[in-house]
């Protein structure tokens, strides 16, 4: 479209259907990274809020009572992505 003013309904509701600035992207593309993250990463640090794996492993961190005083946020449990 050259010029907004321009638009008619139909093509305001396109242009709203294909998302922000028109891009094409599939409509499940964000939910389904989301829940793969949760799936990987079911926990919340109890420190820092980002996901977390658990420790150990498959537990949450929040019932370890060493979690804290051995926390890194590079320790490769947390999701930095």
């Amino acid at each position: 479209m050259a010029d907004d003013t321009e638009m008619t309904p139909e093509d305001a509701e396109r242009e709203h259907l294909r998302g922000p600035k028109g891009r094409d992207d599939p409509p499940f593309r964000r939910m389904q990274e989301l829940r793969k993250i949760s799936r990987d990463y079911p926990f919340i640090c109890p420190v820092d809020s980002k996901p977390h794996m658990g420790s150990p492993p498959g537990e949450d961190p929040n019932l370890d009572p060493n979690f804290i005083g051995n926390h890194r946020t590079d320790d490769g449990a947390h999701y930095l992505g």
